[in-house]
């Protein structure tokens, strides 16, 4: 695949990293809870009320489509665009599938944990795609 010519804004890189540090999170909290590999440890995963097998698969879909759409935009890869999307997508399901739901203690209110979920990967894509449209992803 030929590389961009286009120079990357000054941005990029820490844009990147802070999306790729945000979905890193949701991932190895995703690892820890799906494995059982830390009892004790803080996270989010086992405090949500993830019953129904499609909320699973969302959460599952939002969170490492959202790492590999970070992943792709530290490599300045244009598949970035269309993951963030999907990853994107995939939060707006979860936020609205629990948001009917009863909530257990979480400790802050659904909407924090929840705004930023679908805004991240939502601001993600729209930035991605505009570096796609200006020639700076390959």
């Amino acid at each position: 695949m030929a590389r961009s010519t286009t120079p990357a804004p000054a941005a990029l890189t820490p844009i990147a990293l802070i999306l790729l540090l945000w979905h890193a999170g949701f991932a190895a909290d995703y690892v820890v809870t799906r494995f059982g590999l830390g009892e004790g440890l803080p996270g989010i995963m086992h405090l949500l009320p993830l019953s129904a097998l499609w909320l699973k698969v969302a959460w599952a879909m939002a969170v490492w489509l959202g790492f590999g759409a970070a992943f792709f935009l530290v490599l300045r890869d244009n598949a970035s665009v269309i993951l963030f999307f999907a990853a994107a997508v995939a939060a707006l399901v979860v936020t609205v599938g629990l948001y009917p739901q009863a909530m257990p203690a979480l400790p802050v209110p659904l909407l924090a944990l929840c705004v930023p979920m679908v805004v991240l990967p939502a601001f993600g894509w729209v930035y991605a795609r505009a570096l796609n449209r200006n020639g700076v992803l390959h």
